[in-house]
């Protein structure tokens, strides 16, 4: 059973960062606790609604998301995923450059559904492996 939660987490994860680069927002939504926060790599935090006004209003766009390494730990109905990832966004002032980070993300299971509570980058270089 924890095997499969892991699986269902890290396919979760994997589309989480696929509908990203899709601007999927109304699956962005659905994945997305109304209590969320979101800490950008620079420090800078959002709430759901503005972290999906931004994707949607074209604040930012990813042009890629790339999840180099994920790792779940199981806390009953919360699960813990750190890992690595790069992605390349562009911004109204053009494509930046491509950004390497370490994450963590933290999802809780409410009504039979994972939901993301939160998410938290520190940006890392290209090769730091640990």
């Amino acid at each position: 059973m924890v095997s499969e939660a892991i699986a269902e987490i890290l396919a979760l994860d994997a589309a989480r960062a696929d509908a990203l680069v899709r601007i999927d927002i109304a699956f962005l939504d659905r994945i997305t606790s109304e209590d969320y926060t979101h800490v950008e790599s620079s420090g800078h935090t959002r709430t759901k609604a503005e972290f999906l006004d931004g994707l949607r209003e074209g604040a930012f766009r990813f042009e890629t998301f790339a999840i180099d390494e994920n790792h779940v730990r199981l806390f009953g109905d919360t699960a813990i995923v750190t890992g690595r990832y790069h992605n390349d966004i562009r911004t109204p002032a053009g494509l930046q450059p491509t950004k390497y980070a370490r994450h963590i993300r933290v999802y809780v299971r409410r009504g039979g559904a994972w939901r993301n509570v939160a998410h938290q980058a520190t940006e890392a270089p290209r090769d730091w492996s640990s």
